[in-house]
């Protein structure tokens, strides 16, 4: 007789929750999920993108960040050259790098999308799980929210608070 597969720990179970979450982000630069777990149970879950009603980043070309993306190009003589997809020479003068501070993001992190999805009631001792560690706006949202731990794929031990 062969026997099942093993059961995945409740870490791993709630971050590919996250993971499936993520699949949803209208983001031309990064697909974050994020759940938040109490008492065991999931209550609520969110992925980084606009507001509902406004044109997405990735789907209607609406992000001011990912219009400005290196683009080699080559000159009538044949030379290669760096662009950016804006016109402009790269580097381009408008262009965050990918992992910049999110200071002309116009997007609702994953974060803080699932914390105001849920019920302010779950949130203390609650759990955190994102396909990402949260940025620092992020984390002191979940530190005044009350959610104790924040689990992500490089992170899996228990932590109090966060840091």
């Amino acid at each position: 007789m062969i026997a099942p597969p093993a059961r995945p720990d409740w870490d791993t179970y709630y971050l590919a929750g996250a993971a499936w979450a993520a699949t949803r982000a209208d983001c031309t630069r990064a697909q974050v999920g994020a759940l938040v777990v109490s008492r065991e149970h999931r209550v609520s879950i969110g992925y980084n993108g606009l507001l509902a009603g406004v044109p997405g980043c990735a789907s209607a070309g609406n992000c001011p960040r990912g219009r400005h993306v290196l683009s080699p190009a080559e000159s009538s003589s044949g030379q290669p050259y760096d662009m950016c997809t804006c016109g402009n020479y790269w580097p381009c003068p408008d262009a965050s790098a990918p992992d910049s501070d999110y200071a002309n993001c116009p997007a609702t992190h994953a974060e803080r999308n699932a914390i105001e999805r849920a019920r302010p009631e779950d949130l203390p001792g609650a759990t955190l799980y994102a396909t990402r560690p949260p940025c620092p706006a992020c984390s002191t949202l979940i530190r005044a929210v009350g959610i104790v731990r924040v689990i992500t794929p490089d992170v899996r031990e228990a932590t109090s608070g966060v840091q």
